[in-house]
């Protein structure tokens, strides 16, 4: 099994709105990563990142059936006007698996966040955290009930 991320997209940083009319900055394909291989970890035996979605010599040479693809959109916003971290956080996934046929599944999820002052204030990303949490934990879940993977 491999995932690929374009580098476009692993350096893609985005901005989105914090508290207070303040801004956050992050990179959302470079930051979940880890979290879309520990979730395709946790469901198929080996997973490969991909330089290429179409290096067929890599994925022949490592029988690699499926690749999936994922786009991701995120948004925040806080209802405090006094801190700059979200309050509130959404990914939302559009994941697609390939084989050699092409298409062979696809599923959008969108997970939530939410974080208080309480909650965030030794960890100000807490409500993206969460969201990106959600978004994968709903992505594994809509993997493993697929027949297709079986």
């Amino acid at each position: 099994m491999g995932y690929y991320i374009s580098p476009d997209d692993l350096s893609k940083e985005v901005t989105t709105p914090g508290g207070g009319g303040d801004k956050v900055k992050y990179f959302p394909y470079k930051e979940s990563e880890p979290a879309l291989n520990k979730i395709l970890s946790n469901i198929f035996s080996k997973v490969y990142p991909l330089t290429s979605a179409d290096d067929k010599q890599f994925i022949s040479s490592n029988n690699i059936s499926y690749v999936f693809i994922l786009k991701i959109e995120t948004n925040s916003s806080s209802e405090s006007a006094f801190t700059w971290p979200p309050t509130h956080f959404t990914v939302s996934i559009e994941s697609k698996a390939t084989d050699s046929s092409g298409v062979i599944w696809q599923k959008n999820v969108k997970g939530e966040g939410e974080a208080t002052f309480d909650e965030f204030k030794h960890d100000f990303p807490l409500a993206a955290k969460r969201a990106v949490k959600n978004a994968f934990s709903m992505l594994q879940e809509e993997i493993i009930k697929a027949e297709v993977f079986r």
